[in-house]
Parts: structure tokens; C-alpha cells; sequence
């Protein structure tokens, strides 16, 4: 996995700027839709890093915007240049929606999960067979595209087993390790490989007893993405340069929580430190480590 400095995390920073830049030059949103020859909302999502940005609509911007500094518009020119890029996941566009594409391109950049899942086990931490049995009762338009999803969630897994580059707090509730998934044998093999990814020094995982009743979050499973700043040399979260230096070595990408539900997909930024809370009211709300892993392997022993 090529997992170089994530375009997404770079289409937002440049949509940030851009904003940034239009309030300040006293510009309405409307009068930079004109000049462009688009809608208000184009702009919006250009500014939201929905929409990527080419190097050349720079040079409007930065005339839209009255902008003189040179060093700033190369340094926009540059941004705009990364964001264009495709990450490694695009193989697997045709499989999986825009929404979910913007989740992996940001988990690609993060440097630590907090996740909390109260129904399954998170696809992180998922065996192979764990997975293709997550899809038995899919849609068929889904379980089309099983064999390219699985894929993909394997391909993600490799930041956690073999680069260990991403940290993962992951706290499940005992319900999503009592249900057997795919029958008694590919739900052994899942708890097995819990406790055996439980020993690497970047995975930490609890379990939310039944016993505890009622707690904080249980409604919303949800990943709280944090990051680290940003590499002078263009490097993404595991090692590797894409040959460019970064306009501002110095930036971090925002926190962002990441809200899955039937009706659509959620990310909060605004919020993040309600969930951060909420969050470690969970981890002091599960068992311990150590507990997690002896109930863990009590449920393994259960199925025989």
C-alpha cells in the first residue's frame, strides 16, 4: 500500500485556505461562482475539499481574491497539485461510494482511531472470513462488490499489522463478541485474532460489559481520527515522500469524528471534543485491557 500523503486530507487544507481567503478579501461566495462560471454551491464544496481544486483555477482565485503574494499562490498551486492526485484506495472506486472514499482518505493520514462499535467488530480488526460474512444478508448490489471491499478493508489492516503506523483504541461492546458471525468456527478464528492483535504495541482493546447498563455513545458507533503535523517532505503516515515539499511542514489536519449511520454519513469537526469525552466516559465505563482480553478469550473458549 503506496500510502503517501493523503490527497483528501490535502483537498481539505486547500478548501480551508480558500475559504480562509475569501472572507478575508470581502468577496461573496456568489460574485466567485460568477467569475468562475459555476454555482455557489460548487464553490462551497470546492471549499469543503469535496471538489478538487486544478492548479490552473489558482490563478483565478488568486486574481477573484486580489491576492499579490507570490510565495502564497505557489504555495496554493502546490496544494492544489497534491489534492489532484489518486490515492491508493481508487482502484476501488467503482465499488464503494464518495462518502466512503473520503472516510479512507482521511484514516489514511491519521495517526490514531479512537472507535467505538457497539454492533460488529470493527473492519480494522476483522479475519477474512469474518468479513465475507458481514455481507450474507447485503444487498445484492453490495454483494457484488464484496470481493473488491474486502479487498480494500484488508489492504487498510496493513497500517495496523505490518507498518503499526496507526494507533487503535478500540472499545466494543460485549455484544459485538457474543455474536457469532458466520458460524461458530469463523467467529473462534475472530476472537482469536483479537487477542493476537491485541499484543501489538499499537492496538488497545476493551469491552463494554452488558453488566454496566446504560452508558454514553451507545446509541452511534463512531472513529475519532486524529493527526499528527504535517511532514516538510511531503511524507505520508508511513514514511514515504511523494517527491514535493509540504507549503507549511508545520500544519495538522483537524480532528475529525466519523459518524456511520443507514440514513448517511456524518463527520463532525465542530463537535470533536464532545465526542473525545464521550469517548473516555467509554474507556473508563469498559473493563480493562487486560479484563477485555480474559473476557475475550472466555467467549473464544464458549464456541468450542
Amino acid at each position: 500500500m503506496a500510502a503517501k500523503v493523503s490527497p483528501t486530507v490535502r483537498r481539505r487544507r486547500l478548501g480551508t485556505e480558500l475559504r480562509r481567503l475569501r472572507k478575508e478579501s470581502n468577496v461573496s461566495v456568489d460574485d466567485v461562482a460568477e467569475a468562475f462560471g459555476v454555482t455557489a454551491s460548487t464553490i462551497y464544496r470546492m471549499e469543503l475539499g469535496r471538489v478538487g481544486v486544478k492548479t490552473r483555477d489558482i490563478d483565478l482565485f488568486v486574481n477573484v481574491y486580489g491576492i499579490t503574494d507570490d510565495k502564497l499562490a505557489g504555495e496554493l498551486k502546490q496544494l492544489a497539485k497534491q489534492g489532484s492526485k489518486r490515492g491508493w484506495w481508487a482502484k476501488y472506486s467503482e465499488s464503494i461510494l464518495p462518502p466512503y472514499a473520503t472516510y479512507i482518505g482521511l484514516e489514511a493520514d491519521a495517526t490514531r482511531l479512537s472507535v467505538y462499535d457497539g454492533l460488529i467488530i470493527n473492519g480494522l480488526l476483522q479475519t477474512r472470513e469474518y468479513a465475507e460474512a458481514t455481507f450474507d444478508f447485503a444487498s445484492e448490489r453490495n454483494k457484488k462488490y464484496m470481493d473488491s471491499r474486502i479487498k480494500l478493508r484488508m489492504e487498510r489492516q496493513l497500517r495496523v499489522t505490518e507498518k503499526r503506523d496507526l494507533q487503535v483504541w478500540n472499545v466494543i461492546d460485549e455484544g459485538a463478541i457474543r455474536r457469532v458471525v458466520g458460524g461458530k468456527t469463523v467467529m473462534k478464528a475472530q476472537l482469536n485474532h483479537l487477542l493476537e492483535l491485541a499484543q501489538l504495541p499499537n492496538v488497545t482493546i476493551q469491552v463494554l460489559p452488558f453488566e454496566g447498563g446504560a452508558y454514553p455513545g451507545m446509541l452511534s458507533s463512531f472513529v475519532l481520527m486524529e493527526y499528527g503535523e504535517a511532514d516538510a517532505e511531503g511524507k505520508g503516515a508511513d514514511g514515504q515522500t511523494d517527491g514535493s515539499e509540504d507549503p507549511d511542514p508545520s500544519y495538522r489536519h483537524p480532528d475529525v469524528v466519523y459518524i456511520e449511520g443507514h440514513t448517511g454519513d456524518v463527520y463532525e469537526e465542530e463537535y470533536v471534543e464532545s465526542f473525545r469525552d464521550v469517548f473516555e466516559n467509554l474507556r473508563i465505563a469498559a473493563l480493562s485491557p487486560t479484563s477485555s482480553l480474559e473476557t475475550i478469550t472466555q467467549m473464544r473458549d464458549k464456541l468450542g
